[in-house]
């Protein structure tokens, strides 16, 4: 039998984060801490722990006399992630071109080439996990600790946004083409241009995120952080005809269920 020596908090908090990243918690829910509690097997003293982590990370608020409320992103809270991934991305790509490692430069073809296959057969699943793959491929293909851990940190926001748009965006064949220009200039050794490539696909997506970002909110989830403050109700009811709290633990290596954020 493995034993995890993480502290509990530590173990479920990647699980209370997806869910809200992939929506399963709305902005403005508050989050039901018995029933977390009882699908976790666990106290309130580790739950509480992982909140204030979520809070500090931006995914909740702590409301006095009511408990933990997810977030509602503003476009700018949005517009400010998408700026920070922009600048990470260009230096990722840039950094890439010069040192060209033969590894993350075969792997960066082979994803590209995936992702075209996938964007003509209009696989949508399999395009949006290619494509963060492939943005993943060219971070983590630089070797730079510190910029893939501030890139992983950035991406929850901007997976939890792009998991909105996804759900308005058509892909079509020429999906893959967006990133043609990156590759070329990064296997050519093109810093300069891949980097300005990158800069342009980012402006460009960042204006689909933000054109796109919870037309209207949703009509606001009609839930707000104030509203479920006022009411101090979570939605029970929604829990209890599923028959089982929300958020579980999931198999270890296993993928989060529904399309992946491309960017």
């Amino acid at each position: 039998m493995v034993v995890s020596r993480e502290p509990i908090h530590e173990q479920i908090l990647p699980y209370i984060r997806q869910d809200i990243i992939e929506g399963r918690w709305a902005p403005g829910e508050r989050l039901p801490e018995p029933l977390l509690c009882k699908a976790f097997g666990i106290s309130r003293t580790p739950l509480r722990d992982a909140l204030k982590i979520l809070e500090a990370e931006g995914f909740v608020e702590l409301v006095p006399h009511v408990g933990a409320v997810v977030t509602d992103p503003s476009l700018p809270d949005v517009a400010e992630k998408m700026e920070i991934l922009s600048a990470l991305e260009q230096l990722a790509a840039e950094k890439i071109a010069q040192t060209r490692p033969s590894e993350a430069l075969a792997t960066i073809r082979d994803l590209h080439a995936r992702m075209t296959e996938a964007a003509a057969a209009r696989d949508a699943e399999t395009y949006y996990r290619l494509n963060d793959d492939f943005h993943r491929a060219i971070v983590t293909g630089t070797g730079n600790k510190t910029l893939m851990d501030m890139h992983e940190r950035i991406m929850w926001h901007v997976h939890r946004a792009r998991h909105r748009a996804n759900d308005y965006e058509r892909l079509d064949e020429d999906a893959a083409e967006h990133h043609d220009l990156i590759v070329r200039h990064i296997l050519a050794g093109g810093a300069t241009g891949a980097a300005k490539a990158m800069r342009q696909h980012l402006h460009t997506v960042t204006e689909t995120i933000l054109s796109q970002h919870m037309p209207d909110a949703r009509d606001a989830s009609t839930h707000t952080a104030a509203g479920t403050a006022a009411n101090g109700t979570a939605r029970e009811e929604d829990v209890q005809r599923m028959g089982k709290p929300r958020t579980q633990p999931r198999a270890a290596g296993s993928r989060p269920r529904g399309r992946r954020a491309a960017h």
